[in-house]
This record gives C-alpha cells, sequence and structure tokens, in this order.
C-alpha cells in the first residue's frame, strides 16, 4: 500500500514544480513520511489521505514559489501548527 501511495506523489508533477531538486526532495520526502505515519492508523482512508496530502504539498510549492520561502521552513510552519497544544515542540519537527 505505501509503495502506491509514495509512486502517487512522486508522478503528481505539480507538486514539485518549480522548486530545486534539493526542495522537491525535502517535500516529497516529508509527504511520504506523514503518509507513512498516517497510513499505521488509518488503512481504510489512504486515498483520501494522499489527496489530502497532495494539496498540502500543493500549496507548500505555490508559496516557496511565490514568496521564495525556503520549502523546509514551510514544512516546520505546518508541523508547528499540528502540534498538539501545550505539548513542547521537538527540537527539529518530523522528518522523513
Amino acid at each position: 500500500m505505501l509503495e502506491r501511495l509514495t509512486e502517487q506523489f512522486l508522478e503528481d508533477e505539480a507538486l514539485t514544480e518549480g522548486l530545486s531538486d534539493e526542495e522537491a526532495g525535502t517535500l516529497l520526502g516529508w509527504l511520504i513520511g506523514v503518509a507513512e505515519d498516517l497510513e499505521a492508523q488509518a488503512q481504510e482512508s489512504a486515498q483520501e489521505l494522499v489527496s489530502q496530502l497532495k494539496r498540502l504539498g500543493r500549496q507548500i510549492t505555490r508559496i516557496s514559489r511565490r514568496y521564495a520561502v525556503p520549502v523546509d521552513e514551510l514544512i516546520d510552519l505546518v508541523e508547528l501548527a499540528w502540534e498538539e497544544p501545550g505539548e513542547d515542540p521537538p527540537a527539529r519537527p518530523m522528518q522523513a
């Protein structure tokens, strides 16, 4: 299942359009890592999860291109928003 999810991310060129190879790799690695973490929790909604993560990835790409914000900083921002209230942030947000 995870292999199929990974292929869907890699085949969607809109996810990385206009990004450097390094930033594209960072974004795809992060999206795949999030999918891995969530797949274990939600087997039945895997396709829905991929669609949602693709939308998120496209928006990260759009913001990075338009405002020249590094992808890794945008990923850090998203992860900060996902933290539970009162939870101590990790030294470095999760990495794929």
